[in-house]
């Protein structure tokens, strides 16, 4: 479908985004930033490496050197491509003294992380070695903990539920007792609040012994796809130890200073995953929302490629995705090629099209029909995206 590819020489588990790919790529970028907007979080942007001293603070070198490249030696010190972005947001949370009126705190990021997967790890899109997380890291009192978490998982499943998934499956991971930092009693409270979010919820949910990241426990959101494969993508994380590590405080309203709670939180997983896990869902056919390529246009014979271009510039102009393929090549093959690159809308225009104003309208899916007016197609084709981008799942 010309999505994307894995050039050798690049290296093993890195992927560049074709034209194509890109445009379904941006479209998931474009709603996740529209989404975090719209739930009052801050957009914020970090480097792509930093000083080891940062990783040492965060505990990653301490407990994940395994999977983070190997360190470059600067003139000024030693550093490592990030595996993480929470503890440079962290630094931002710690740029300034906070206030409780300005919690919650919600920090989202785009951001590109680099781990060193071993060759034989290495799957397509759904594990690689340079990705963008959709980041965000959210810092609140512990009287709001519940309730956020419990906003978290509705956020996550309207996302989830948009890009046609129905069918979630929730694990709740718990403290590996050979690797992890803080008290037992901070891992007790951390543990209990997220049971009692899915509880609140009413979720069954597993209990994954010990598979907790090394700073505190989550949750994860598994999906099934369309044809029933497992996948998991969204993660909860509580963590009660970086604020510690990090000495972050807030001014209550007592006028004290506290220590903020930390939620970490990926809605895709990563965009690179989750395009990898669509794209699996809907075997290539995105729905028309997504598709890189909304409509393509047939002119029969080349004595039909000047009305043809009209109807992509009408197209176009009403902000469609739309291509033409000329009469280079027997229509018959054209109309195939367009249903291998599952196109959702293939309009083929001859004579009669000409003279009328008209399509004949091949539906990917559905039936033809033949002599529909442009401006009732486009009509058509508005309302079903428009539909699509505004209906709540």
């Amino acid at each position: 479908m010309d999505l994307l590819s894995f050039p050798t020489e690049l290296g093993g588990g890195l992927a560049v985004w074709h034209p194509k790919g890109a445009i379904v790529r941006k479209l998931m970028e474009d709603y996740s930033r529209q989404r975090h907007q719209d739930g009052d979080y801050q957009f914020v942007y970090t480097p792509h490496l930093a000083n080891a001293n940062l990783f040492a603070q965060s505990g990653h070198l301490d407990f994940y050197a395994d999977g983070m490249y190997p360190p470059m030696e600067m003139d000024n010190g030693t550093y490592y491509m990030k595996p993480m972005n929470c503890p440079m947001h962290c630094l931002i949370f710690d740029s300034r003294q906070r206030s409780y009126r300005e919690l919650p705190l919600r920090l989202f990021e785009l951001g590109n992380v680099y781990r060193y997967e071993r060759a034989g790890t290495l799957h397509g899109l759904m594990r690689i070695r340079g990705f963008t997380q959709d980041d965000s890291h959210i810092y609140c009192t512990e009287d709001q903990m519940g309730d956020e978490i419990a906003s978290l998982l509705d956020f996550i499943l309207s996302v989830l539920r948009r890009f046609g998934f129905s069918e979630f499956e929730f694990n709740l991971s718990t403290k590996d007792p050979e690797k992890f930092v803080g008290s037992d009693e901070i891992w007790e409270k951390a543990t209990t609040a997220l049971r009692q979010a899915l509880d609140r919820h009413g979720f069954a949910y597993g209990v994954k012994e010990g598979d907790a990241a090394f700073y505190g426990p989550k949750i994860d959101v598994d999906v099934r796809d369309a044809i029933g494969r497992k996948w998991q993508l969204s993660t909860i994380q509580l963590d009660f130890n970086n604020p510690e590590r990090f000495n972050l405080e807030y001014v209550g309203s007592d006028g004290q200073r506290h220590r903020p709670i930390m939620l970490h939180r990926a809605l895709f997983g990563s965009i690179e995953r989750f395009f990898g896990v669509l794209t699996e869902h809907y075997a290539g056919a995105f729905p028309t929302w997504l598709a890189p390529e909304q409509v393509r246009v047939l002119p029969v014979a080349a004595a039909h490629n000047e009305y043809a271009e009209s109807v992509v510039k009408q197209l176009k102009s009403a902000g469609f995705r739309v291509d033409i393929d000329y009469a280079d090549e027997p229509l018959g093959k054209r109309i195939r090629n367009s249903k291998t690159s599952k196109v959702p809308y293939v309009l083929v225009v001859g004579d009669s099209d000409v003279e009328a104003g008209t399509v004949g309208v091949n539906p990917r899916g559905g039936e033809v029909e033949r002599d529909v007016p442009l401006a009732s197609f486009m009509a058509q084709l508005r309302d079903e995206v428009s539909e699509s981008e505004t209906s709540e799942q």
